[in-house]
């Protein structure tokens, strides 16, 4: 008799909404890299003729991509007004699994709150393209 189990893989995802939306935009994003830090910087043209900029800053990032618009999961295909946060992905596990190898393992890291802190955030920006980020915490600035 062969025996075989089937885990589930359940997602855990919220949402964050942005102040600027993420469908107008005609100059970025842009994304600056700082030590463990990323900060991605947009515009977004309204029909009044107006332009905001928005900005979203990820600390203790930990690993990032972006995929072009021409290969961007369709998963990744978010509402202009949004950016997913989840608690477990495949791509998460797999890059905390080898931050967990690398550093994790260090008491300090422990004492920071360990492997658990960490969040794969998803963001889609239309004409452009979708990041992906892995870090432990995402700020909408503006």
């Amino acid at each position: 008799m062969l025996l075989t189990s089937c885990r589930r893989s359940v997602e855990v995802a919220s949402v964050m909404r942005l102040v600027t939306p993420t469908n107008r935009t005609t100059s970025g994003p842009n994304l600056a890299v700082n030590r463990d830090q990323l900060t991605v910087s947009y515009d977004c043209d309204y029909d009044d003729g107006s332009v905001a900029t928005g900005e979203i800053e990820f600390t203790e990032v930990i690993a990032f991509r972006f995929w072009d618009e021409s290969s961007s999961p369709a998963e990744n295909v978010l509402e202009a007004t949004e950016i997913r946060e989840q608690q477990e992905s495949e791509y998460l596990r797999l890059v905390v699994g080898r931050w967990n190898e690398a550093v994790g393992w260090q008491q300090w890291q422990k004492e920071r709150g360990g492997p658990d802190r960490f969040r794969h955030f998803t963001a889609f920006f239309d004409d452009a393209g979708s990041l992906d980020v892995v870090s432990a915490r995402c700020d909408i600035k503006r």
